[in-house]
């Protein structure tokens, strides 16, 4: 997490380079005083990111500068049309302009949202009022680069399904720059010596990131990094030789060097070092005889060949079985089959991952079929083309008679403590989908524990608080089944007008999570106006405001009662969780003692917990702690031997985060 924080830190820096610009040759008249500014902070910015793990160099950090850059590039030329600040080094922040434009138009097609919209109309803004010579030149070079490489991947590669909005977006764009084009070339010298010097350091420093991730960490040359670093280093030679600098910006070359390394970080720091990597697609099936045959015939139709099903019969009291092995007599498919006697969605999934092979896990719900015969081989191409943990797929309605609906395209992910806010701010709904391929050790480790045990988003880690690396697809990967037209953008939990007791935990047990190490100040206030804001499809121009430090519960238990009311669920756990949260003591200590052989129960288990709960078949030891619980008890002392089961079980009550435990 600290390091985390550090390139949070590195991000601000970064931002705010056009302002230092301005303010040193607007203080310091002449080269020399821009200069010696330019070095010195650049030598800061070089020591900061040698500081961070190559790792957090990632897509996320590059996009969170990309946009404070173009926030303080903004605010660079909003200070000179109020005559505070006149622009002085209009070829430096040309320069900044030009990375802030091309990067922003990248994420654009991997973040389609009103932020990035709202970002991209900054950059124009910014760059029509920079009057530099042969500067629309570039502008066009990167506007049509950006569109014939869409086109490719859409037409060409299939690797992405066509957009409508976004090719409108990069089509608008390329007009734009057509009509701002002048054939106007610059006064340009081959004896300026900084130019010179400036683009051998340029190459020197993108061939060293190269070098620098080799030694650091794994680094496998694909065609993505390839054509990425290339076009990185011509646009940037182009824009120092229209910018005419008299002085070397060093600041603006550790600048280049950083986003190398994260460019070669992004495209070439991947695990998966084989071309043909195998999917392991786990199918639950409950009583799925009417939908089975046509799951397992999307995948048979797949483009991309290298998989295998392993299909776990999760306790189906219907024909599964026959009309599966009958299917089977006809076709010929690498499946494994077993079977479980008792029905549960989790259990089935954790039972199936023994027996995968592949190296990315990918989990089809019986009832839901593949989009289309290139969803495989577009996710394989997304996970082998960029460093993530998983990658997240669209979903469609599909009504009777598989006539297609509305498609949801799962909105932009970001992993940062804004997502995080706003889960909470949503009482812990999933705000994202668990629809996603992942790599192999990534889903066996934290989305096992996460998701498959503690029934928490499975992009979320309870460990580090933050969410895991996860890009999305921006393809439909999946169609699902509806009995009526829903509001896709409707809360899911809501489109039967109740909640399970499932849902509710597992939503209580992430905000528990997420608040316990964040204070989100004036909650309800900040809840009420995100869930309006969110209803307008606007959410990523939402302004979380939050602090290190924790959310007291009794600021969010008003809403979290409003929440199990409307649920109209009146259920002995849920009632022990608010009434922990009512009663909150934090000196208020208990002694645990936990008789041998007592069942631990998980979050995913919960539908079992609560039929013995209402039928008084529990232990005894969980009515004497349901009853410590609900007093607000946050001090447990226990046996050394025993504190391991202790934190289970209060994670299983969602509250282990604001408790404390003492072992002896």
């Amino acid at each position: 997490m600290e390091n985390y924080h550090k390139s949070k830190i590195l991000a601000i820096l970064i931002g705010i380079l056009p302002l230092i610009f301005e303010f040193s040759s607007n203080i310091w008249k002449g080269d020399n005083g821009f200069f010696i500014v330019s070095a010195a902070y650049g030598l800061i910015l070089l020591l900061l990111a040698l500081s961070i793990p190559i790792e957090d160099l990632d897509q996320w950090f590059l996009e969170k500068t990309l946009s404070l850059l173009s926030v303080f590039l903004a605010l660079a030329v909003v200070l000179n049309n109020l005559d505070i600040f006149p622009l002085s080094e209009i070829g430096a922040l040309y320069q900044l302009t030009i990375i802030s434009y091309m990067g922003i138009l990248y994420f654009l097609d991997r973040h389609f949202n009103a932020k990035n919209l709202v970002l991209l109309l900054l950059n124009l803004n910014i760059l029509a009022q920079l009057p530099i010579k042969a500067g629309t030149l570039l502008i066009l070079i990167i506007s049509v680069l950006t569109f014939v490489f869409y086109l490719i991947r859409v037409v060409v590669t299939f690797s992405e399904q066509l957009r409508p909005f976004l090719l409108c977006v990069y089509l608008i764009v390329l007009l734009i720059s057509l009509v701002w084009y002048v054939p106007e070339l610059p006064d340009f010298v081959l004896k300026n010596l900084s130019w010179s010097i400036g683009s051998i350091i340029l190459l020197i420093e993108i061939i060293g990131s190269i070098f620098y991730l080799k030694v650091k960490d794994h680094l496998r040359p694909t065609s993505h990094l390839i054509v990425g670093i290339i076009i990185f280093l011509i646009i940037n030679e182009i824009s120092m030789l229209v910018a005419e600098s008299n002085v070397l910006n060093t600041s603006y070359l550790v600048l280049i060097f950083i986003l190398s390394l994260s460019i070669v970080n992004i495209f070439g720091n991947i695990s998966l070092g084989k071309k043909q990597v195998k999917i392991s697609v786990l199918i639950p099936a409950y009583n799925s005889a009417k939908t089975i045959v046509e799951a397992l015939e999307s995948i048979k139709n797949q483009t991309y060949q290298n998989w295998e099903i392993i299909l776990i019969n999760d306790g189906s009291q219907d024909e599964t079985e026959t009309i599966l092995r009958r299917y089977l007599g006809n076709t010929k498919l690498p499946l494994k089959y077993t079977k479980q006697t008792h029905h549960n969605y989790f259990k089935a999934i954790r039972h199936g991952l023994k027996y995968a092979s592949g190296e990315i896990i990918f989990v089809l719900d019986a009832d839901k079929i593949l989009f289309n015969q290139n969803v495989f081989y577009r996710a394989v191409s997304t996970i082998l083309g960029e460093k993530c943990d998983g990658m997240f797929v669209g979903i469609r309605a599909m009504y009777q008679r598989l006539k297609d609906g509305k498609f949801h395209l799962v909105r932009p992910y970001y992993r940062n403590e804004v997502s995080l806010i706003k889960t909470a701010l949503g009482l812990g709904t999933n705000i994202y989908t668990n629809y996603a391929f992942w790599r192999r050790e990534i889903f066996e480790t934290s989305v096992y524990e996460n998701y498959l045990i503690n029934g928490m988003p499975a992009w979320y880690n309870a460990e580090n608080n933050l969410g895991l690396r996860v890009v999305n697809g921006n393809f439909v990967g999946l169609k699902y089944r509806v009995s009526k037209k829903v509001n896709l953008g409707d809360n899911p939990l809501k489109q039967n007008n109740s909640k399970t007791l499932f849902e509710l935990s597992t939503n209580l047990r992430t905000l528990h999570h997420i608040v316990s190490r964040i204070n989100v100040p004036a909650y309800s206030t900040q809840a009420t106006l995100y869930n309006l804001i969110n209803r307008l499809h606007i959410a990523s121009l939402y302004p979380s405001i939050f602090k290190q430090g924790q959310t007291s519960l009794k600021e969010i238990t008003p809403l979290v009662v409003k929440n199990i009311k409307d649920s109209e669920l009146d259920n002995v756990y849920l009632k022990t969780i608010v009434d922990f949260s009512n009663n909150f003591d934090p000196q208020k200590t208990a002694k645990i003692v936990i008789p041998k052989g007592t069942k631990i129960y998980w979050g995913t288990g919960i539908d079992e917990f609560s039929n013995k709960l209402s039928k008084n078949t529990l232990e005894q030891f969980y009515y004497d702690l349901i009853k410590i619980i609900s007093q607000g008890t946050t001090i447990y002392k226990i046996k050394k031997d025993d504190q391991k089961k202790l934190e289970q079980i209060l994670e299983f009550f969602t509250i282990r985060d604001y408790v404390k435990i003492i072992s002896n």
